[in-house]
């Protein structure tokens, strides 16, 4: 072989291992395109779940406080309920009184003095 043939065949294997090289770059360059997509895509699915967590979570403590709310309303109904009846007592234990302090006064009779 002449020293030109030998020339063009080593320029052909440089250039075949370019080509192979390029391929290799370029096969790399699509794997990790697709290494970046499914992270993307893994850290999408974490942050949805993330979310939904943490709008579970504050369902619950909301949820939770709601029902203490209902609870201490209740128990303050309860109370006024209790209270009001205490006084509604007292005004009708002192009604009959009343209505004789008014007619004493007003019409000047005296429910003791008639009996």
């Amino acid at each position: 072989m002449n020293l030109r043939v030998m020339a063009v065949e080593a320029l052909k294997e440089i250039k075949k291992a370019e080509e192979e090289a390029r391929k290799l770059v370029e096969e790399a360059k699509e794997e990790a395109a697709g290494m970046v997509r499914e992270a993307e895509d893994e850290l999408k699915k974490l942050e949805a779940e993330a979310s939904e967590d943490m709008e579970r979570r504050a369902k619950e403590i909301a949820d939770k406080y709601a029902k203490e709310g209902e609870d201490e309303g209740e128990a303050i109904l309860r109370e006024a309920k209790e209270e009001a009846e205490k006084l509604r007592a007292i005004a009708e234990s002192r009604l009959e009184n009343a209505v004789e302090a008014v007619l004493v006064r007003i019409l000047g009779l005296n429910k003791q003095a008639g009996r």
